[in-house]
This record gives structure tokens, sequence and C-alpha cells, in this order.
């Protein structure tokens, strides 16, 4: 038998084999082309269902938008924007604006038609303004510099018309929006946004979201005979018990709100809301609260500050965007309606903006001034004619930028009073208005007296005459007034903050018998003192060594902060320093505050690049701390410089620069001027007073989605000699 013969037995089996294995491959192809075929069916049957449902949804849940208007701005309106910015300060506190819906089919006053959004919002635009985000506006809250004449733009509930109307007209002006939601109506269509309009809004950078309760903006019954009032300001009345929420049950009602907010955000994304908005605007503990309860108390648990819409009472807080307004964590909107022309929208900003105090002859703009006397009248004539009250009045007051003045403090008010009359008649300066210990000095022929809140403190004899002049100086917590150069009235505040003692001036005539003319205001002025600086000292170590060097411990990011103790938003790498925001449309850094504010005689150089966008600035700050910061912006073509402490800043000159993606800024600091050079060119030379202060760098755009300009070598060298 050969080798090959037990082959042909062995035959079978390997054909069986092969034979199962083939059926079972056929097998299991069927089986798989079955399943498949299932599938298919099963997805022909269900895509149309699926389409049609994911349609309804989208029908529902994303409406269209709708096209923006034609801008139109009138003559009236374009020349306010540009006197607005010639007139008011470069850079103060943001002012803050509050809209309820854009719309056209609702004629409530809180409705602003989409015509009227656009020119407001193109006035804004042309009078220089930039809107902020809400990251950026706590960072003013919490001690930063607001960038220069910047809008905080805020909308309240969350209407649908935001999306439908209002996105497309921001995004032409290149501004942003803040939306304060109801989370419980987000979905409620088809007057509210839908969370699928809420994430393409967020997605744009155009907008952000912030809190407006989730469940508590209603009005519920607060008492046995049925009156309504906010339910979140309140303790509602519980029928089945014929009583009252205890304060536990308030709490805890107002707490599992606040956290059902705070849930929703964070469920559909969204970052954590840092502000609050009190529904319908009202922003007090005047509800039927317990003694030891306030809603402030439970909000600032989560929140860094709360908003409110223009009080019924223009004499009590809260008040406008300022560091009064951040310390006392509650801060004032403008409140925009149907009847607001972009005019007046202009005028109205105007007077709340932050200005510094001082005015030749305050008496020759009655347009700053605003009756506070309750008689219902307007302008300041009864202040200057010395004529009688009209019927049976015998008193007449009046405040100087009654809203722009919040911050106010080491300021002088000097005036001249005339026509004092028999002795039955009086004039007065009030100062720390709105405060919470405002001041009084009155006159009359012969005596002077000073009043705090209300109540008399100082009384001083004068010699009798008809004419009087008064010299009132603010400064820190301590009031003092001087009559006819001699005599001497005096009061310092105690246990009270410095920011509970800011505010204005205003005056006062009145006549204690009828018939008696009032007396007149025939001079007045306001100054500011000057601030006192510390003594100087010049950088012992270049500053690249110290900050941009990453050897260097600690490490470099948290020698720059954006306020105090708060660290800069920046990447220091490569000898350069990138802003590292997404959020925000500005960032801002100082080195060492506290550390430099005693530098004098050095210079700051260093590269801005990036300035692809003309809209995209930077800007390298020197003198920070100081009285007189001074701000060297640079952008694609223009150079611009700003002076000021760091919250009321003008324009001190501009200058073309020759069109690049990059300039190279030089700032030279001694104690008679700072010398500015961009470009290896000397463009401006300022005069000095022996300033001092360290260094920063800010850099502003126009939206989020633009690349943020960045500075590279930033160096400072100490000046020999100096």
């Amino acid at each position: 038998m050969t080798a090959t013969e037990p082959r042909p037995k062995l035959k079978p089996l390997f054909d069986d084999v092969r034979d199962r294995a083939r059926r079972s491959a056929r097998l299991l192809t069927h089986w798989w082309v079955r399943t498949a075929l299932i599938l298919l069916a099963l997805a022909v049957l269900v895509l149309p269902f699926f389409a049609a449902t994911q349609y309804y949804l989208y029908q529902r849940y994303m409406s269209k938008q709708a096209v923006p208007p034609v801008t139109h701005i009138d003559a009236t309106t374009a020349a306010a924007a540009t006197r607005m910015a010639q007139v008011l300060p470069a850079a103060t506190a943001p002012v803050v604006l509050t809209y309820h819906d854009i719309n056209t089919r609702n004629p409530s006053q809180y409705v602003v038609t989409p015509a009227a959004f656009d020119t407001q919002m193109a006035a804004l635009e042309k009078a220089g303004y930039r809107s902020m985000t809400a990251d950026e506006f706590v960072d003013y809250l919490r001690g930063g510099p607001a960038p220069p004449r910047s809008v905080f733009i805020t909308f309240d509930d969350g209407p649908r018309g935001l999306w439908a109307n209002a996105d497309r007209i921001l995004g032409r002006h290149h501004l942003h929006g803040t939306v304060f939601l109801i989370t419980s109506r987000v979905d409620d269509r088809p007057y509210y946004l839908s969370w699928r309009e809420v994430g393409r809004m967020a997605r744009s950078g155009r907008w952000d979201f912030q809190a407006h309760t989730h469940d508590l903006h209603r009005r519920k019954q607060t008492d046995a005979a049925g009156h309504l009032a906010s339910a979140l300001s309140h303790r509602v009345w519980l029928p089945d018990r014929h009583r009252l929420e205890t304060r536990s049950e308030y709490q805890a009602r107002v707490t599992a709100d606040i956290a059902k907010n705070l849930a929703e955000f964070k469920h559909h994304g969204l970052p954590k809301p840092e502000l609050f908005a009190y529904p319908f605007g009202e922003a007090t503990d005047r509800g039927n609260l317990p003694p030891g309860v306030t809603l402030q108390g439970l909000l600032y648990q989560h929140y860094a500050a709360a908003m409110s819409n223009e009080s019924p009472d223009p004499l009590l807080p809260p008040v406008a965007a300022s560091r009064r307004a951040a310390a006392e964590r509650t801060v004032q909107r403008l409140e925009v309606l149907n009847s607001t022309t972009a005019n007046k929208l202009l005028t109205e900003m105007g007077q709340w903006t932050q200005t510094p105090p001082a005015a030749t002859d305050p008496l020759t703009q009655p347009a700053l001034w605003i009756r506070n006397d309750g008689a219902g009248r307007t302008g300041i004539g009864v202040f200057t004619r010395g004529r009688r009250f009209p019927g049976k009045e015998r008193y007449a007051a009046a405040e100087y930028r009654a809203l722009g003045s919040v911050d106010w403090t080491d300021y002088r008010v000097d005036a001249t009073v005339t026509r004092l009359g028999d002795g039955t008649n009086q004039a007065a300066v009030a100062v720390r208005d709105r405060s919470n210990d405002p001041v009084v000095i009155s006159v009359s022929q012969g005596t002077a007296t000073l009043q705090h809140s209300g109540h008399r403190a100082v009384v001083r004899r004068l010699v009798p005459n008809s004419s009087h002049t008064l010299s009132v100086s603010v400064h820190g917590p301590t009031t003092t007034a001087l009559v006819d150069g001699a005599t001497a009235l005096s009061w310092t505040a105690k246990g009270i903050s410095p920011y509970e003692l800011t505010g204005g001036f205003g005056i006062r005539v009145g006549s204690n018998q009828a018939g008696v003319a009032p007396p007149a205001f025939s001079a007045l002025h306001l100054s500011a003192l000057p601030e006192k600086t510390p003594a100087a000292r010049k950088p012992s170590v270049p500053l690249g060594r110290q900050a941009l060097t990453a050897s260097a411990p600690p490490a470099p990011v948290p020698y720059w902060e954006s306020s105090p103790g708060v660290r800069a938003p920046f990447q220091i790498k490569d000898d350069a320093i990138t802003p590292l925001s997404r959020s925000r449309l500005s960032v801002y850094g100082a080195y060492q505050p506290a550390r430099t504010h005693e530098w004098t005689a050095y210079t700051a150089s260093g590269t801005v690049s990036k300035l692809y966008d003309p809209s995209v600035k930077g800007a390298i700050q020197v003198k920070v701390g100081s009285p007189q910061v001074i701000s060297v912006q640079v952008s694609h073509s223009l150079l611009e410089v700003l002076v000021g402490n760091a919250d009321s800043q003008r324009l001190a000159g501009t200058r073309s620069l020759k069109a690049a993606d990059s300039h190279d800024v030089s700032v030279t600091v001694n104690r008679r001027s700072t010398v500015i050079s961009v470009d290896g060119r000397t463009e401006l030379t300022l005069p000095a007073k022996g300033e001092r202060g360290g260094v920063a760098y800010g850099a502003y755009r126009q939206t989020t989605r633009t690349s943020w300009p960045t500075v590279s070598h930033l160096n400072v060298v100490p000046m020999a000699g100096g």
C-alpha cells in the first residue's frame, strides 16, 4: 500500500465538514439579511414620523427670525450721539439698560418695536458705546475697571421676541445682550423663548443668560384680605391654615426656587448665573418679612449682585452702577419703554453716567438738575432770581447730576448767597446726597447751621448780612464748611463705611414767612479736591524678569490681577501675554498692584500684535493705582490715549497710525511728563505732576468670536537718575 492510498477513505469526512460549513454560512447570511430587511422596513415606516416630529418641534420651539428694519437715525439723535462722545468721560462706570420684549404686535409700554430698538442700538454705536458681557460686569462689581464707554444691555423675563427680533439687530451693531430668564417659563410658547433658542443664542456669542427666579415671578395673596404682591419678596398667605408663612417656610420656599433655577441652567449647559434680577424690578425689603430675614441675605449666598429697575422714589436706593452700588450689591437699571426715543435714551444715559466732581458754573446747566422738593416743578430759576414763591410754596430744592454723582467724595462746593432779606429766609448747600449720612449747611442773615441725617449738629452766629459765601469740603468721612472765610463748621461721620458716605450735592432755598422772597445763589462752583499719592519708589527689578520668565517662582500668572485678589485671565508663554477668556469682550490685568503703586521714573514697552480687526484694541497702562492712570490704546491704525483714575477717564488725544497688525509701544514716565511713542515715533507728550503707579495690560474686542490682541516683550526699565 502506497502513502497516498488512505486519502480516499478520508474524503467523505472532509466533504461532510465542508458541506456543513457552507450550510451554516448560508443560514448566517440569511439571518443577517432578514434582520437588515426588517430594520430597513421599520426605518421606512418610522422615518416619516420621526421627521414629522422633528419638524413639528422645530416649528414649535425654533422661531423664524425677522429681517431687521432699515436703520434710520435722525439728525437730532446723530448730533446727540456725537456730543455724548465728546462731552462724557471716555471711561467710567457702565450704564445698565433694561428692556423687556422687542416686538411689533404688543401695545404694552414695556414692549419696544424692532425699528425703535434698532435706532437705539445704532445711536449707542454712533456714540462710541461698547456692550459688556455679564462676566465683564461682574468683574467691574468686584473691583476691576470698566472698559471705555461701556453699556450693559439687559432683558428681563426671556420673551421669544429677543430671538425673533433683537438677535440680528444686536449682531448688526456689534453689541451684546444679557437675558434674565424665568426658567419655569422657557418653552412656554408662544410668548417665551424655548431652550433650543436659548442654546442658539448662547452659542452665537451675542448673548449670555442670568437668573430671574425659577417660578416666583408672580404675584400671590399676602394677607387675609386678598391683597396680591411679589411672591419672592413677601411671605404668602396660606388659606388652608389661615395664616402667613413662617420665617422658615418662606426661607425654604425661596431657597428651593433658587436651587431649581440654578439646576435648570446646569441641565441645559449654561454657565452658572452670577447676577439676579428682581421680579417686577422691586429691589426692596418692603414686604411682610419678619425682623431678621432679608431677601438680599438669601440672594447674596448665590449671586454677586442683584438688579432692579428704576425706583418709584428716586430718593431711595438702589443706586446706578457705581462703586457704591457694587459695595451694596444692588444695581439700579435704566428701564427702556416704548415711549423712549433714541434721543431720550441718550439724554437719560448722559444723566446716569458717573462723572467727576467738577463744574465751573453748574447754574448754567439746568438740564443736569433734578428738583427734589416734592412740588412737581422743573427748572432752577427759583434759586437765582430771588422772587417770591408761587402760591403757598415756601421751599425749593434741587440736586445736581443726581444719578451721576453716586461715587463722589473729596470735592468742594463754593457758593455765594444773596438777598437774605430780613432774616426769615435761608439758603443751603447739601452734600453727600443719597448717602447714609447726608449733610446740609444752611445760612440766614445771622446764623449758620450744619445738619446731618436731619439732626442739627453745629450752630454758629454770623455777622448779620444779606449776603454770605459758603465753601463746603467733603473729604473722606469729614465734612467742613467755611462761611465768609472765617466761621467754620465741621462734622465727621463714625461707624459708616466709606461707600455709604459718597454722594453729590444740591441747593435749597426757603422762607419762613409768607410774602418773603427766597434768597438767590449768585455764584456756584464745584471742584475736586486733589487726591493724595504715596511716596515714590522706582521699580527695583525689570518687570519682564518678574512676570514673563516661566522659570521664576512663583508661577507668573498670579502676579496679574483683574480686580483685587482675582487672577487676570492671561496666558503667559513665549514672552507674550494672551487673554484667555471666551465669554468676555474685554480683559484687564494689573501687575502686582499692591506692590507697584509707588513706582515712578520708568519706561514700559512692548509689542501689541494680532490687530487684524479694526475693532480690536490693546492697551499698555502706566501709573496704575494713581489718580492719573494713562492708558495707551492701539488698534490697526489708531492711537488713543486715556487719562484719569480707574473709574473716570477722559480722552487726552488720538493719532492716526500706519496701518499694521502690530505696533511697538513705549511709555516713559517721569515726574514732569509722560512721553508716548509708537513704532519708534513720539506721538504724544502729556504733562505730569509726580503721579506714581505700576503697569497693566487691557484688551478689547466687539464680538466673542474675534481673536484677542496680545502683548509681547513687555518690560519695565527704571530710568537712571529718575
